[in-house]
């Protein structure tokens, strides 16, 4: 085995030596010398991928395009995974007229490497070429994003000279579909009650596009994702605003006694913030008990119903359906047994918008259990005495007992907004989560 590793660490030798010449070579300017040289050590060693992009350099530089496809190909055979190799091949081929080839190499490259911008940007410029102007804009608005993430093309000073221009355009042209988008979005709801009835939709869009500061006035509220104006500062609400917690309250024992149930069975509950979702719940959690933990049995989760759950919980899940509730596609209700474990504190956060209110049916609550609004004042829940909040001010709970804390959690629409509002809501975070398809109200 010595004798094969020593051959082995001579070939590595020798071609760490002849990549370096090339090197040098290429540096003195005798660029005809050194393409050869890297040709040479393709040949010797085809498995170099340093010596493969060294020659697409050479080839692209000269417009030499087919020649160029051909390498970038092997250097993806050498590196099947290498987003960057992809993108280049994809360029390679669209400037030898292949476009629609191209777009399908790209579409696979930031369907693998979704964090990939400059595959997303030049997909934009591809599909544009091919006249699909929805489509490239899509692409731009991800690679913008994702960019953006990065705190790239953030200004000219985060965004490569070369690109500049580029960017700009891509930026305008995206940021003009999108708004299009959701202007349309409520277009049907205009028509039909004017755009009086939108204004204050209308002002939370643009908030949310960043055309004006829509920042709440009390520096407590700060929603996550969007925020409604001129609505009542109100972080407590009256519960009677909300008129099926009467509903909720009448069927409090029959709910509990369920509640109690799923406990007694020890069903196995999932964490609130990593059902569908695999959040990191770390921010979100401390204590003092061995395990803080924050579990729910949902009835919806970003609006999907899982009837398993209802069906272990009848008497539950019948009075769920007679609520007329917050229904938003793939958002919303969001509705479950909220579980808080002894010695476990859910830590201060902002909820998504103010747009929707949280409600509380609290079922078991031991002492030393509480929610806090920071800053304004703390709330001991009483079983079967609905609470409601708005959650888009900053919040806490806590479970300092040593028992298990077991509320009814469940959203609805804020009642200071009108019917229309919450229609046209409705329609928007639809028309954002579809486009962008990360808003989740939860």
């Amino acid at each position: 085995m010595s004798g094969e590793r020593a051959v082995v660490d001579r070939e590595s030798k020798q071609l760490e030596l002849r990549l370096a010449h090339a090197l040098a070579l290429g540096a003195a300017g005798r660029s005809t010398e050194a393409e050869g040289e890297y040709r040479a050590i393709l040949r010797d060693w085809p498995d170099c991928l340093a010596a493969c992009k060294a020659l697409v350099r050479f080839s692209s530089a000269r417009g030499d395009n087919e020649r160029t496809v051909e390498l970038l190909e092997h250097a993806q055979r050498l590196a099947p995974d290498d987003p960057k190799v992809a993108a280049n091949l994809a360029l390679a081929i669209a400037r030898c007229g292949r476009i629609e080839t191209a777009v399908d190499l790209l579409d696979t490259t930031v369907a693998r490497h979704p964090d990939f911008h400059p595959a997303w940007f030049h997909l934009g410029r591809l599909r544009e070429a091919l006249g699909d102007l929805p489509g490239a804009n899509r692409a731009w608005f991800q690679a913008i994003r994702r960019a953006q993430n990065k705190g790239l093309w953030l200004n000219e000073q985060t965004t490569p000279p070369a690109m500049l221009e580029g960017v700009q355009r891509a930026m305008q042209h995206a940021a003009q579909w999108r708004r299009n988008i959701f202007m349309e979005s409520l277009s049907e709801l205009r028509g039909a009650h004017g755009s009086s009835a939108l204004d204050r939709v209308d002002r939370a869009l643009r908030g949310y596009l960043k055309e004006c500061d829509n920042t709440p006035a009390d520096s407590r509220q700060r929603p996550r994702f969007l925020y409604f104006p001129d609505l009542p500062s109100a972080p407590y609400l009256d519960p009677a605003l909300v008129p099926w917690t009467a509903i909720l309250e009448d069927r409090f024992a029959q709910i509990q006694a369920e509640a109690q149930q799923v406990l007694d069975d020890r069903v196995d509950l999932p964490g609130f913030l990593t059902f569908d979702d695999g959040a990191d719940s770390t921010p979100y959690l401390a204590g003092s008990g061995p395990n803080p933990a924050w579990n729910a049995l949902f009835f919806y989760r970003h609006g999907k119903r899982h009837e398993e759950n209802h069906l272990r919980c009848p008497e539950t899940s019948a009075t769920l359906d007679s609520l007329e509730l917050c229904t938003i596609r793939h958002q919303a209700p969001e509705i479950c047994f909220s579980v808080l474990t002894p010695g476990s504190h859910i830590l201060p956060h902002y909820g998504v918008t103010n747009a929707r209110v949280v409600v509380h049916l609290p079922l078991i609550v031991p002492e030393r259990c509480a929610l806090n609004i920071v800053g304004i004042g703390t709330h001991v829940w009483q079983e079967g005495r609905a609470m409601v909040f708005d959650d888009s001010y900053l919040h806490e709970a806590w479970n300092h007992s040593s028992a298990v804390r077991v509320i009814l959690l469940m959203d609805a629409w804020n009642p200071h907004l009108t019917a229309v509002e919450t229609l046209a809501i409705r329609s928007l975070v639809e028309a954002i989560s579809d486009f962008e398809g990360e808003a989740k109200l939860s």
